[in-house]
């Protein structure tokens, strides 16, 4: 899998540099005509950069759609230039002043609406400070006034077309076929889980399925990415063939299918985790048999004959067999049952209720919500870029250009970790520049072929790109800091250039740094523990609606899907906030995130939302019986009362200013200190205990398990279907207890990592 996608890689470098190297011979030595139309030619690399080192791996589908998106953003530039020009006037426009505040008002117009894209927003942000820093150059004498528009059109074409050409030479690199090879990739990986599932079943001891389990998680981590790329590139197929716009449902069920598969396939490995003995007293042939029916899901041509109903292992519980240390195995058991049926059912009703709650108040509190995000957008790109304009004038008028178009390419509607991409741009912009002046010095007699070290410095930047260490802001900056100067003549002694670039680059960064300070003061460190408190009260809200299930005949499952999904999101944006925080750089006088207990309470988390889904289709395929009683409900109802007053505790304590009030505080209610602050507990309250226990999720299994065992007993099947269903119904219930009580124990994982108890 790695070489795989070190070719991939190696193929876009070689694609990307295809593009540069015809922009590259375009401007250098095409028709005479052409290169007077486009008198940009630094604009048009930035622009074949833009599309191709982008955050997406860019297939036809994707370069159709940018060049779209380019053609969208230039006519809006064009308006947006003739309206000013007809209104305030080229003289005016050429006042040093004037340019910045032009600057700033058509990038506001720019950034406002919600329907365009990024790139759309990028290129025309580019569009803008290259045609207002010009006049301000000239000095509003600009010959031919609106030709300049014309000639920013022209190189930005010029970008366009290159990528569009390199993207089907020497053969079309087509989102249909990315996604065959995401699909086969799947596959490969999803059929070795289940052999170091067969190898796990089989371990002699519990260290060595220990290791075998971290090796299947490792596997599950890159089956995750897999998954992401193959949805990318499944929404870029619309561009390819336009007829997948009117079947939409047929093209989506391979996605939902894969997403199904890889939901039960973290099912198989939860229930493997959570087994307390190895091995597990079944034979390889009889593991490999029960494996049947995944390996057949997976990989149909590979798979074994199908067996008989007869003749399928038994893997239904027997009353006498029953304990809680079995439950995780009947769970696995339930979810390899799964793969029988129509997988893609699985999580198709908690998809549905994403949107079956909304309302019209709802969808008001939406509508405001996205308008304010839209102007804090538009006011911190105006901000930066009217900054970087006027600033970068009164540095050198004559580059003024390049810290507009530094903060230009920087700009996302998000929030991003601003110190780090800050950091990423100028070392990219710094390598870039040295790189292309010792070119200048080796070929200094060989001005013609300048261009030729452009191409394994681009291919170099393509890989750069996903490295930890400088990510995509670095690999962009990088490239076009040497295309600017090996790709262009005619702009002065290139190590003038290269300083004066510098300084402007760094002073667009520390715009750009002033207007994300400004706009969006919070920290992604302290977004994340507030989003962590929401987990908390999502969870809570979980645990709330199974106990209705459990007090009520007919049981919720509404409520508890729309909860899940609640549950759901909320982690997403914990992660994402918990990876920008990571980073982050750490500043002396504020408190960084616990990156070990922060990814602790993610995995725990992800585990809960997969429980509640997997509770919510058992109940489900319980075809309305109710398999609650009194000690359960209680059972449930003690959890939630534990959990609830122990989050409200940890809200007071984080409203806690002081380290004095919080002592005073943690001495009052007998609690250690937060896992966070990194200090030791009072040896005082070692017997004292917050909120619930692993204890509470024994006690429930135990329930659970006497429950289950006692309606083993009294079921009798007299007839062979009646025998079927009687033995669905157990492992059905079987799950479901493994289920509840796994989740309540991850929730106790999760407090205790908030908070040490001792």
């Amino acid at each position: 899998m790695r070489d795989t996608t070190c070719l991939e890689r190696l193929s876009l470098a070689l694609r990307t540099a295809l593009a540069c190297l015809i922009v590259s011979l375009t401007t250098l030595y095409g028709p005479k005509p052409l290169k007077n139309l486009a008198t940009f030619p630094a604009f048009s690399y930035l622009t074949t950069i833009l599309i191709w080192l982008s955050d997406a791996e860019p297939t036809y589908g994707e370069v159709l759609k940018c060049c779209v998106d380019v053609s969208y953003a230039t006519f809006q530039t064009a308006a947006i230039v003739l309206v000013s020009v007809l209104v305030v006037g080229p003289a005016s426009l050429g006042i040093s002043l004037v340019a910045p505040v032009a600057v700033a008002v058509a990038s506001f117009i720019v950034a406002f609406p919600a329907s365009t894209s990024l790139l759309t927003k990028r290129i025309a942000f580019g569009q803008i400070v290259l045609v207002y820093v010009t006049f301000a150059v000239f000095n509003g004498e600009v010959p031919h006034v609106f030709m300049l528009p014309v000639h920013v059109a022209a190189s930005t074409a010029l970008g366009a077309i290159a990528s569009l050409l390199a993207v089907l030479l020497p053969f079309p690199r087509l989102a249909h076929s990315q996604m065959s090879k995401g699909c086969k990739l799947y596959a490969e990986n999803a059929l070795e889980r289940l052999n170091l599932f067969v190898d796990v079943i089989m371990a002699r001891d519990n260290t060595t399925a220990q290791v075998l389990i971290a090796k299947a998680a490792s596997l599950s981590a890159a089956a995750r990415h897999t998954l992401k790329d193959i949805k990318i590139h499944h929404d870029r197929l619309a561009w390819e063939r336009p007829d997948t716009r009117f079947l939409k449902k047929k093209q989506n069920h391979q996605g939902e299918k894969l997403q199904a598969t890889e939901f039960l396939m973290r099912g198989m490995e939860i229930a493997l985790g959570s087994c307390s003995s190895f091995p597990l007293g079944m034979s390889r042939d009889e593991v490999t048999n029960l494996l049947e029916a995944p390996r057949t899901h997976i990989a149909p041509e590979s798979a074994a004959p199908t067996l008989k109903p007869e003749d399928r292992p038994r893997c239904l519980p027997e009353a006498g067999s029953l304990s809680t240390t079995a439950l995780p195995v009947y769970f696995f058991r339930y979810c390899v049952e799964l793969f029988r049926g129509d997988v893609s059912s699985v999580r198709q009703d908690s998809k549905r209720v994403d949107g079956s709650f909304t309302s019209k108040s709802f969808l008001d509190a939406l509508s405001v919500w996205m308008a304010r995000e839209r102007f804090v957008f538009a006011f911190k790109c105006s901000i930066s870029l009217g900054l970087a304009v006027l600033f970068g004038i009164l540095y050198n008028k004559k580059n003024g250009y390049w810290s507009g178009l530094t903060v230009a390419i920087s700009l996302v509607s998000g929030r991003q970790a601003t110190l780090t991409v800050a950091n990423s741009r100028l070392q990219g912009t710094a390598m870039g520049s040295v790189y292309g002046l010792l070119c200048c010095a080796v070929f200094q007699r060989l001005e013609e072929f300048r261009f030729l070290p452009l191409l394994p410095w681009i291919a170099a930047t393509v890989f750069m790109r996903h490295s930890k260490v400088y990510g995509q802001p670095g690999g962009v900056t990088s490239a076009i800091a040497a295309l600017l100067i090996l790709g262009r003549r005619n702009y002065g002694a290139p190590t003038d250039f290269a300083i004066t670039r510098i300084v402007e680059a760094s002073i667009g960064l520390l715009c750009f740094v002033l207007g994300e300070v400004l706009v969006t003061p919070a920290r992604a460190s302290t977004l994340a523990r507030a989003e962590l408190k929401h987990c908390l009260d999502a969870v809570l809200d979980c645990i709330g609606s199974l106990v209705l299930c459990s007090e009520q005949k007919n049981m919720p499952l509404l409520d508890l899907r729309s909860k899940q999904a609640k549950l759901n999101s909320h982690v997403e944006a914990l992660e994402r906030l918990t990876s920008e925080a990571l980073r982050e750089p750490n500043v002396p006088f504020l408190k960084p995130l616990n990156a070990v207990s922060y990814k602790k309470v993610l995995v725990s988390l992800s585990k809960v939302s997969d429980l509640c889904l997997y509770v919510c289709d058992g109940l489900t395929n319980l075809s309305g019986a109710h398999p609650w009683d009194q000690a359960i409900t209680h059972d449930l109802k003690a959890f939630q009362e534990k959990l609830h007053s122990s989050v409200k505790c940890l809200e007071e304590m984080a409203s806690t200013k002081t380290r004095a009030r919080l002592q005073k505080e943690l001495q009052k209610r007998k609690i250690c200190h937060d896992v966070e602050a990194g200090t030791a507990s009072n040896d005082n309250y070692s017997n004292m205990e917050l909120g619930p226990s692993q204890d509470d999720a024994e006690r429930f299994s135990v329930s659970f398990v006497k429950l289950l065992k006692e309606a083993t007993e009294k079921t009798s099947g007299s007839t062979t279907a009646e025998e079927v269903v009687k033995n669905e119904t157990s492992l059905c219930l079987s799950s479901l207890g493994f289920c509840i009580s796994r989740l309540m124990q991850e929730t106790v994982c999760i407090m205790t990592e908030i908070t040490h108890t001792t």
